[in-house]
């Protein structure tokens, strides 16, 4: 602005023809707020009241804003239980505070819920909005998209907040946890899945997704729009950003995953070892036969034709691939391989003397096929059969030549078919590590490459586009500076995020307890940058982030300072002239009303029907569609990053896609349907009316009066009272019995020596058909699809009809099958139910037809019954 001013003036001078020297003295630049130390604006006088109190009172003074009453001191406990525990506020609680509302009785009953394991539940789940938690990668048809093991990271938050970590060691651990603990396979490695459980979309992608979760979460920075250019409003450059993403492209997962316990069953943990180890045979035996292919005299001599044809002829990766084809099944892969090696070994001044005579015979043969063979065959038998000082035997045990592929190297040339029988094996080995009672835990680790890369910025955001290498620095607009040397880069970021000076990172993370808390924050929680305007409460965020510094990051202490404030008991209404000031309530002079998170709610509902089990804590996820979930709390359930539960999308789950600063808030009528006439809502109202304590009261009266302490912890009002007596009186039960109904669902599944995987739906439905591609014959499924005029199964994976019921009640499958093709190979058929299988498999051979005659099955609501068409002996028919 000042710059454009100035040009102003000398335009001005030189239109009327004036002469004039001008000299300007610049302001300094002002440094935006967030970049700025925090400074404690009070000091440590116990006399002068709260902290939060004083800040928000000279806040509300200077505003014109008049007081507010204190709420009635059971909605304290009340609203503490929600936000710190997220059930219901014990019975005992409400009694001492109703009986003793003072500050020490209200500082023992936080500490008795800082101290319930619920705290840590209910606090885990806020930062896995953060850490875009979920249990699988996301879009995957050829293999299983489940993170077996990402529950580890879950149990360790929860953990990690019962215990009070620290919280620069909270992000240390979360970032480089390898790096902080001495052994193999320490608990604390789970932090890492902080980087590991999000989504997977290859490998720029997802590390830049790593870089995203990273200056976001801890420092609610969007470093990540300097992936292209430079940020366009905050001072980040492409050079940041590619600092970072450089350190996380140099890193990768082992396999397998470090074991961090073992199973209590030691039968089932002897049981999972076999089955795995029959899986890794499997593997093993693939790469083998690949390994084995390429040491063939006559693979070998096909090879070194075609590496001769694509040196010659410039072949890319997809005419090697086409030619090699032609041939039989051999890898374009290894041709380009080949090409390569035998480019550097066979021509030039360093060429090996036999390389280079057979080059050279290759070129006298030209286009004489039969002479090109010949001579490959010679090399090839001359190769294969080379002693230990034989030249070739050297060359062949060099790293770039393909004969020194391995087993555990091999995967490299593997071909599309290779890959997609990989993938079903890891798909098998998924889930016998996510369903096996056996299967030990393990944490979702990184580890640091050997031989790091540089860092290099990709022009245009373009990885095939690299710019010249530079030093990696920490970002530039909190400090810069080259990382120090004898540091792993991962734990110098993130000891340069944890470390006192960073003026965002305290002030990040208690501006979100301040809004997990009080409904509101005080800054944007996903954007700190210059953009974001001072907020009108900075003195109190700063002061909050000092003491919260000063406490060495111990979450309870800030949450006994923030509840232990007037402000988190104030009622929720207030003179009608502070609405005119202060309507948003930005200023927090009364208490924000707010609408349960889902989780709450169906926390809270579970716990007050009884079904809630309060030892049922870690370990696997479990479904929330299935009743015998129902004793556990929400924190555990699977969240299935690409079919998220459509309950979780109506409730506003963020999408475990991305970080998640603060989740929205919407009404819609699936809410309302939801309590109206859902499996889980239905249930818990049958184990509510069919609680033992229930039934042992007789009066009327006295059961209205259980029931509303049960569930409102208060009693009835005598007009509620007369309200619902009349009511009673006046309904017949069996209109509120849900009736059996259910839908169709059209899905597909893995197998893998017979056995299907967990059934997902199809991506596509086009052209009337559900499909997993435009082009069934060249889809990433070839063949299979499925509409209303009929279908194909494929090779390796399974077709599923599948009718899932609303109610209970007892129901069978009919129908008849046939299969319209003559010829080929045959398919088999079976039906599927709650218990397993309940008829078939039956086979169906060429132009034949088949009744499907199901027995009678007692379903509950969300049970299955389903029609399995497979094809066992591949998809030719």
């Amino acid at each position: 602005m000042h710059d454009f001013r100035i040009r102003m003036v000398a335009v001005a001078l030189m239109a009327a023809g004036a002469t004039a020297s001008v000299s300007v003295e610049a302001a300094a630049p002002r440094v935006h707020w967030a970049y700025q130390p925090p400074v404690a604006s009070l000091g440590e006088d116990a006399e002068g009241g709260h902290p939060v109190d004083r800040l928000l009172e000279a806040a509300w003074d200077g505003a014109g804003i008049e007081r507010v009453p204190m709420a009635a001191p059971r909605r304290w406990v009340e609203r503490a239980a929600f936000t710190l525990t997220g059930l219901p506020a014990r019975p005992d609680w409400l009694r001492i505070i109703e009986e003793s509302p003072d500050d020490a009785t209200w500082l023992a009953v936080l500490d008795e819920m800082l101290a319930s394991p619920a705290y840590g539940e209910r606090w885990a789940r806020h930062w896995m909005d953060v850490a875009r938690y979920a249990d699988t990668q996301g879009y995957n048809f050829d293999r299983d998209n489940r993170y077996p093991h990402a529950y580890t990271y879950r149990d360790w938050l929860v953990r990690a907040f019962n215990e009070d970590m620290p919280y620069p060691r909270f992000i240390r651990l979360q970032i480089a946890a390898d790096h902080l603990v001495e052994t193999g396979g320490h608990p604390d490695l789970a932090a890492l899945g902080f980087l590991t459980v999000g989504p997977r979309g290859g490998g720029p992608e997802t590390i830049d997704d790593r870089v995203d979760v990273i200056t976001r979460g801890f420092l609610a920075s969007t470093v990540s729009c300097a992936r292209c250019h430079d940020h366009k409003t905050d001072p980040v450059t492409m050079r940041d950003y590619y600092s970072i993403y450089s350190i996380l492209e140099n890193t990768y997962e082992p396999d397998p995953l470090p074991e961090i316990g073992k199973p209590a069953d030691h039968a089932a943990h002897a049981d999972y070892l076999a089955d795995r180890a029959r899986h890794e045979a499997r593997g093993h035996e693939a790469r083998q036969a690949l390994v084995d292919h390429m040491h063939e005299p006559e693979a070998l001599a096909t090879y070194l034709d075609l590496a001769w044809l694509a040196i010659r002829d410039g072949w890319d990766y997809g005419r090697a691939h086409s030619e090699a084809f032609a041939r039989g099944r051999f890898r374009g892969a290894a041709v380009i391989r080949w090409r390569d090696f035998l480019r550097a070994t066979a021509t030039g001044d360093q060429a090996d003397a036999a390389l280079a005579g057979w080059f050279e015979e290759m070129e006298i043969a030209g286009e004489d096929a039969a002479a090109r063979a010949a001579a490959s065959a010679a090399l090839a038998k001359r190769w294969l059969a080379a002693g230990d000082d034989d030249p070739l035997r050297r060359l062949a045990q060099r790293d770039d030549c393909p004969l020194s592929l391995g087993v555990e190297r091999i995967h490299v040339i593997m071909d599309v078919k290779d890959n997609q029988e990989n993938a079903l094996r890891r798909s098998a080995l998924a889930q016998l590590e996510a369903g096996h009672p056996g299967a030990p835990p393990r944490a979702m680790v990184l580890h640091d490459r050997s031989h790091a890369s540089q860092a290099r910025v990709f022009r245009r955001g373009d990885p095939s586009a690299p710019g010249e290498p530079f030093v990696r620095e920490w970002l530039g607009f909190l400090g810069g500076g080259e990382f120090p040397e004898g540091i792993a880069p991962r734990l110098a970021v993130a000891d340069r995020i944890a470390e006192a000076a960073n003026p965002l990172t305290g002030r990040v993370m208690v501006n979100r307890v301040w809004a997990w808390h009080f409904g509101e924050p005080l800054a944007d929680p996903g954007d700190f940058g210059p953009q974001e305007p001072a907020p009108r409460l900075l003195p109190l965020l700063d002061e909050l982030a000092v003491r919260f510094a000063e406490s060495g990051g111990s979450l309870k202490d800030l949450h006994r300072l923030l509840l232990t404030s007037r402000a988190f008991r104030l009622a929720a209404d207030g003179p009608a002239a502070n609405n005119d000031i202060d309507e948003a309530n930005h200023l927090h002079w009364k208490w924000n009303r707010r609408r349960a998170d889902f989780e709450a709610l169906r926390d809270r509902l579970l716990a007050t029907s009884g079904a809630l089990d309060p030892d049922a804590r870690g370990g696997r996820p479990v479904n929330l569609d299935d009743p015998a979930s129902d004793r556990w709390r929400t924190i555990h359930a699977f969240i299935d990053r690409y079919e998220l539960p459509q309950t979780f999308v109506s409730f506003d789950l963020p999408h475990p896609d991305h970080h998640s600063p603060r989740r929205v808030a919407t009404t819609v009528p699936q809410q309302a349907l939801w309590f109206l006439n859902g499996p889980l809502v239905l249930r818990q109202a049958a184990a509510l009316a069919n609680h033992p304590e229930l039934a042992m009261l007789n009066d009327t009266g006295a059961r209205l009066e259980w029931i509303y302490q049960r569930i409102l912890q208060r009693a009835p009002t005598p007009g509620e009272h007369e309200f619902i007596a009349r009511w009673l009186g006046a309904i017949d039960p069996a209109d509120y019995q849900p009736r059996l109904a259910g839908f169709w669902e059209i899905r597909h599944a893995p197998v893998l020596d017979g056995i299907a995987g967990d059934p997902r739906p199809f991506p596509l439905f086009a052209d009337g058909v559900w499909k997993t591609g435009p082009d069934i014959a060249t889809a990433s499924i070839r063949w299979l699809h499925a509409g209303r005029d009929g279908g194909h199964a494929a090779a390796g994976h399974a077709l599923i009809l599948r009718w899932r019921a609303h109610g209970a009640g007892e129901a069978r499958l009919v129908g008849t099958i046939r299969r319209t093709q003559r010829g080929g190979n045959a398919l088999e058929w079976m039906i599927d139910g709650p218990g397993g299988a309940l008829a078939g498999p039956s086979p169906l051979s060429a132009d034949s037809s088949g009744i499907i005659d199901g027995p009678w099955v007692n379903m509950r609501a969300g049970d299955t019954l389903a029609l399995h068409v497979t094809a066992p002996h591949g998809d030719h028919f």
